[in-house]
């Protein structure tokens, strides 16, 4: 397994002289598509834009003038047949909360997402949401409390899925098994939260998590996210160097220590990866070094 013709897909041609931040970029439902954030040079607050991968033509999709977008999820609404995107707002100091999850109907207005409102957790600083495959629900992450919540949309009814003693950040869901969930997370013994101390812990149920990313102390793992087919994870870690990089694993409950394979391509920062809806690509947010951030592209090969 590895990954391969890597090449950034935003800020080139004519616009490979651009010093933008592209981040956290996702695939539309077609695959055609990736979906991803931009701040620098004139955008203050992040916005949504695209870029169509056969062409690599960029173009805004949202933004908002009150709030900015971060970390989309677009996925089919099965309730209403519509198509939409659900991310996280991040609202001017002193508003309350000021991490949000949002719902945006595809090729919405500027301005037109709508703050979906936990009851419970009005005041909760929610981010990072994730669809659910077959149902109207959404995995996200309860940041005052540090725990995952699973939110139906329709009737708005939460349940805590993280053991109350451990602490979890970002999370995905196993699309094949929903039951089995995935975080970058922590043990609530290990001392105050902190990003640079995570692992990706992988739980199935109610059951405790397990270790995924590399056990061994000092290093890290984030931000996880299955194939569609729910057997490999492609998280950021850090690797021999002291910069995140982007790895993969296959998902094997009855053999959790598969070897951790690295994903290699510039060896720059690397962050937030997400496989196409097939399962034959993968994009992720690639640091030159030099303030640009780029959306990078791979195809996703079995062979050894």
């Amino acid at each position: 397994m590895k990954v391969i013709d890597i090449h950034p897909i935003t800020q080139t041609g004519t616009n490979s002289k651009e010093h933008f931040v592209d981040g956290r970029p996702c695939f539309s439902p077609d695959g055609n598509t990736v979906l991803f954030e931009r701040t620098g040079k004139g955008i203050p607050r992040a916005q949504f834009w695209t870029v169509d991968i056969q062409t690599n033509s960029e173009n805004p999709y949202y933004k908002s003038d009150t709030y900015g977008c971060l970390r989309a999820s677009w996925t089919w609404n099965p309730t209403t047949g519509l198509p939409q995107i659900a991310f996280t707002g991040i609202y001017p100091e002193g508003d309350n909360p000021t991490s949000r999850v949002m719902l945006l109907d595809e090729n919405g207005a500027d301005n037109s997402a709508t703050h979906l409102t936990v009851p419970g957790y009005q005041d909760a600083q929610l981010s990072y949401p994730a669809w659910y495959p077959n149902e109207p629900a959404l995995l996200m992450t309860n940041y005052s409390q540090l725990e995952l919540l699973k939110v139906n949309i329709i009737s708005l009814k939460s349940s805590v899925l993280t053991p109350n003693n451990y602490w979890s950040g970002m999370g995905t869901l196993n699309r094949a098994n929903p039951k089995i969930i995935a975080y970058a997370g922590q043990t609530k013994g290990s001392g105050a939260y902190h990003q640079k101390i995570n692992k990706v812990l992988l739980q199935v149920g109610q059951n405790n998590p397990v270790v995924f990313s590399d056990p061994a102390k000092g290093t890290i793992g984030r931000t996880p996210w299955f194939s569609p087919d729910g057997n490999i994870m492609a998280f950021e870690a850090y690797s021999t160097q002291p910069k995140l990089q982007i790895f993969l694993k296959k998902v094997d409950l009855a053999n959790p220590n598969t070897p951790i394979i690295h994903v290699k391509g510039p060896s720059s920062p690397a962050q937030h990866p997400k496989f196409s809806p097939d399962g034959s690509r993968l994009v992720w947010a690639q640091n030159d070094g030099q303030g640009k951030t780029q959306i990078y592209m791979g195809t996703v090969s079995m062979d050894d």
